[in-house]
């Protein structure tokens, strides 16, 4: 974009409008003077255009996209673990940034790199995952990281059975129904009702009734298992309340086993999906759709939903008891936290400080080569004008360390209170869990958001910001989900690890750049229009003060130019009166009068007048 000075008004002195003045008649100096205000319409309607040009057609591509892609490839290099620089916040993009705005005016604050952050926190939450060993189902609660303590859950079904009987000998399956809707009749198990049935040909397993887990135990186990605040029983107690039983058919419960409802309709969709399926696959297919019609998915599924809020209830309300009753919880918690607090304090101070090396000395060095060793210092001598350079940076460097340490504190100690929050928000389970995380994640752009909001912005700017903000942030986490989902085989390659790191960091990168790039180009919040008015704005106050300096020059030379012309117009004057009043000739004053006028006489002599005659038969006076 244009600067301020490329429309500046041309500065106009006194002596120049003197000069444009000079030799013009009382007659000339009027339109002289209009014809340059003219100018300055002229040239003010040209400023708008060109205004108006520069946001139409937006800033240069190269400098607004294809730089900060080609930055971010060089990110994905320099985050090589090998090299430490990820960890210190040195990126390609920041260097750039920071040696491209230097200033030895400004300060130097610390930065965040929303990549790295997130990064951090997925770290962070794998060490608070609590190992509570491999899932073993016993009639016998042989070990003590098993989940199924067999006697306290058969008690626990044969209540709510006892209780969903009543005195009743038949009753419905909570979720079964046929093709025309009809609830599936049960009846409890016995063997002269077995052996009734087997006389009529019939399988007792389809009508006779199981207690089901909805969400087995298992499921719970290997889902909720890894809190560190929730133990085996309270899994198991989870496990067990009445919200997550469903009286079912034998057939059913044994078709199901230790899978979720969702499990088992995921796993009939693969088969289904499958050009070539083996005999036991074959087999477990035609079991499901002969047993579970739609119906019966559609209530099973719906009841799984009910349930795991129910189940994710009961633990949440645990982890939240243990929390308010269990200080050596929270306080272990808390100094894991302060410990990794500290250690990233120091990694970031070291990246900061290289940071802030780096980008003075580079202003010097780029000054020196652009500019020649001596501009700027005051100095006539090299030698000396090199001294004053490193004097002048070291001195910028020693009093913006302040600054870095004030930063770096500050960001530990948000950082000690993110890594708390994160440690307790993993102990919770399910969708409270995801929607505390999306909080935790979101703390930094959080923080920038509220400062965004706190500026001196417009409305529409202050939105702009925060929405590209939020895009950013929306976007690096779908590229960790991409790393997760679709970079997978990379890990596997020879360092793949170091791969994976890179692309990670280069798609991230690019995505954020080219949706920030998008989302400038839609103008959601119309700031070019508010940005292109504060422009016009400021462009012609600026010309006006100008115009303000000219029209004193303007006015003073106007004023200066006519009062010598009446002057000489009024000897001119009196001259010829006094001709006149003394019967002399006149024609001497009147050529000077038309001479002063710039008035061309077509006679001047006695003989053009004669010749003035025999052209025309009659003078008009």
């Amino acid at each position: 974009m244009a600067t301020k000075n490329d429309y500046a008004q041309p500065v106009i002195s006194t002596e120049q409008v003197l000069s444009e003045l000079q030799g013009c008649s009382p007659l000339q100096v009027s339109k002289q003077l209009i014809n340059m205000e003219l100018h300055d319409q002229r040239d003010s309607l040209a400023v708008m255009a060109q205004i108006y040009d520069e946001f139409e057609q937006g800033g240069n591509v190269t400098d607004e996209l294809v730089k900060p892609l080609i930055l971010n490839l060089c990110d994905g290099l320099l985050c090589i673990k090998k090299l430490g620089l990820k960890q210190r916040g040195i990126t390609a993009t920041r260097l750039v940034s920071e040696i491209n705005n230097f200033d030895y005016l400004g300060s130097t604050t610390t930065e965040k790199d929303q990549r790295f952050e997130k990064q951090r926190l997925d770290a962070d939450s794998k060490s608070h995952q609590d190992d509570k060993g491999e899932y073993i189902r016993t009639k016998a609660d042989a070990a003590s990281h098993t989940p199924d303590n067999y006697m306290e859950d058969v008690g626990k079904k044969t209540a709510y059975t006892d209780a969903y009987f009543s005195d009743k000998k038949r009753v419905y399956s909570e979720l079964e129904v046929n093709d025309r809707g009809e609830r599936k009749q049960l009846r409890r198990n016995s063997t002269s009702y077995k052996n009734e049935l087997e006389a009529k040909g019939l399988n007792a397993v389809e009508r006779t009734y199981n207690n089901d887990h909805n969400l087995p135990l298992k499921h719970i186990f290997d889902e909720y298992g890894s809190s560190k605040a929730l133990s085996v029983a309270d899994l198991r107690d989870a496990a067990g309340s009445a919200d997550n039983f469903d009286v079912v058919s034998q057939k059913i419960n044994k078709i199901k086993l230790d899978s979720s409802w969702s499990d088992l309709k995921q796993k009939r969709d693969n088969l289904k999906a499958k050009p070539k399926l083996s005999a036991a696959e074959k087999k477990t297919l035609a079991s499901l759709e002969t047993h579970v019609n739609e119906a019966t998915w559609n209530k099973a599924l719906a009841r799984e939903s009910e349930a795991r809020t129910a189940v994710e209830s009961h633990l949440n309300q645990k982890v939240a008891s243990k929390l308010t009753a269990d200080t050596k919880l929270v306080k272990g918690e808390a100094l894991k936290a302060g410990s990794k607090a500290k250690d990233e304090l120091v990694d970031a101070g070291i990246g900061e400080l290289i940071i802030l090396v780096v980008k003075t000395v580079s202003f010097e060095l780029k000054d020196m080569f652009q500019n020649g060793i001596t501009h700027d210092t005051g100095c006539s001598s090299s030698i000396d004008a090199f001294s004053f350079r490193m004097k002048r940076a070291l001195k910028y460097i020693t009093r913006n360390l302040v600054n870095i340490s004030l930063g770096s504190f500050k960001d530990a100690a948000m950082n000690f209170v993110k890594y708390l929050v994160n440690a307790i928000v993993d102990m919770f389970v399910g969708i409270l869990k995801k929607a505390l995380k999306i909080i935790t994640e979101g703390f930094n752009a959080i923080l920038a958001s509220i400062k965004i909001l706190l500026g001196e912005s417009s409305g529409a700017e202050k939105a702009d910001a925060i929405t590209k903000l939020l895009a950013s942030t929306v976007v690096t986490y779908i590229g960790f989900a991409f790393e997760e989902s679709v970079l997978g085989f990379i890990n596997k390659l020879p360092f793949g690890d170091v791969l994976s790191d890179v692309v990670m960091v280069m798609f991230t990168g690019i995505a954020s750049t080219v949706v920030v790039w998008l989302l400038d180009k839609m103008d959601l919040f119309s700031v070019k229009d508010e940005k292109r008015a504060a422009r016009v704005k400021e462009i012609f106050e600026f010309r006006i003060r100008q115009i303000k300096q000219n029209t004193d020059a303007f006015e003073a030379a106007a004023l200066q130019t006519l009062t010598q012309q009446k002057l000489q117009f009024r000897r001119m004057a009196e001259q010829m009166s006094l001709a006149i009043d003394s019967d002399q000739n006149v024609n001497a004053s009147v050529y000077a009068m038309a001479d002063f006028m710039k008035v061309d006489l077509e006679i001047n002599t006695t003989d053009d007048f004669m010749a003035l005659l025999v052209a025309q038969d009659r003078i008009e006076v």
